[in-house]
């Protein structure tokens, strides 16, 4: 019988978590999914432990090479899902019991809505069961009626983790991941991509539990992290209408330049580096120098990590916020 929902979690020699992230779903209160376990050519028995589960709404793919992550993300996109909605969710990460619920119900009443994402908690661990409580008829919810206006929440770092957007199925298309333009952020890409397709929304509720470790897949170094952040500017700029108000200009002047540090914060190869990185992105007409009166707080922390050569500047930042969230 078809399901409303699928629910599509690619996953690679994480068995431990995934069993986690797969009882979470189990226990949504919305039930008319269908579970896709993606496996990217695991080392470990995934799709026998899957049969132990005993639900018939549990499905392997496997594949015979692992693809990349990236590789296996496209194999969803590109996958004949028959459900209405798409969930494309992390295998190191845990479900709100609402979560589902809440985001169909919405893409239900407003049948326009190509997306819609959730803000999310990052936690520790032994703490990736325990949500964050919130008032269900306290929630904001906010709508995006073009991609323009998506954009300038993303400008204004809109706590939306790729793993809480729910797609229609529809509006995928043949878009997919360019891991070889975009590095590790084709994800985002992705999103900017599909919003121009249609109104997005955003739900204001930590609905996910984004798992914090080392083997984070996000964590691992990229070769192309620099130029895929660049690439990445130039094509969220190009997305955006060539002429902008001074509000608007203001907006991507203070977003590039912070967002081109914090990223350059993950490669870290020392100061004389991230003067070349600063005039190729200058050359792109990506910053300009003044734009450095507009850094935040994030983007300073990242600029003293930079200066100093220490990613555990950034390291430490984050646990202290994660353990000040416990």
């Amino acid at each position: 019988m078809r399901k409303k929902l699928s629910v599509a979690i690619p996953t690679y020699n994480r068995l431990q978590y995934l069993k986690e992230c797969i009882n979470s779903v189990l226990n949504q209160s919305f039930q008319d999914f269908s579970i896709f376990v993606f496996d990217n050519a695991s080392d470990e028995p995934v799709e026998e432990e899957l049969e132990k589960l005993a639900d018939n709404r549990i499905r392997f793919i496997g594949n015979n090479k692992n693809v990349g992550a990236e590789g296996n993300l496209n194999r969803i996109l590109g996958y004949p899902f028959e459900s209405e909605y798409l969930s494309i969710f992390h295998d190191d990460d845990t479900m709100h019991p609402k979560m589902l619920e809440l985001q169909t119900s919405f893409l239900d009443a407003h049948k326009e809505v190509v997306f819609v994402g959730s803000d999310f908690k990052g936690v520790l661990g032994e703490n990736i069961h325990r949500f964050q409580n919130f008032d269900e008829n306290e929630i904001q919810y906010s709508m995006y009626k073009n991609g323009r206006e998506f954009l300038k929440a993303w400008m204004s770092w809109i706590r939306c983790a790729f793993d809480s957007v729910m797609y229609r199925v529809d509006a995928i298309g043949d878009s997919r991941m360019k891991p070889g333009r975009f590095s590790d952020f084709a994800d985002s890409a992705l999103l900017v991509e599909i919003s121009q397709k249609g109104p997005s929304a955003f739900i204001a509720a930590p609905l996910l539990n984004y798992r914090l470790h080392s083997g984070q897949y996000s964590q691992v170094a990229k070769k192309a992290y620099g130029q895929g952040s660049i690439a990445f500017l130039s094509f969220f700029r190009d997305s955006l209408p060539a002429a902008l108000s001074k509000k608007d200009e203001k907006l991507f002047r203070a977003y590039s330049v912070n967002f081109l540090i914090r990223s350059y914060a993950h490669i870290n190869n020392g100061v004389s580096d991230f003067i070349t990185f600063l005039r190729r992105s200058h050359k792109q007409k990506l910053i300009r120098y003044r734009d450095f009166r507009s850094i935040d707080v994030r983007g300073m922390v990242s600029l003293v990590s930079i200066l100093g050569k220490n990613k555990i500047i950034i390291d430490g930042v984050r646990w202290m916020k994660t353990w000040k969230e416990r």
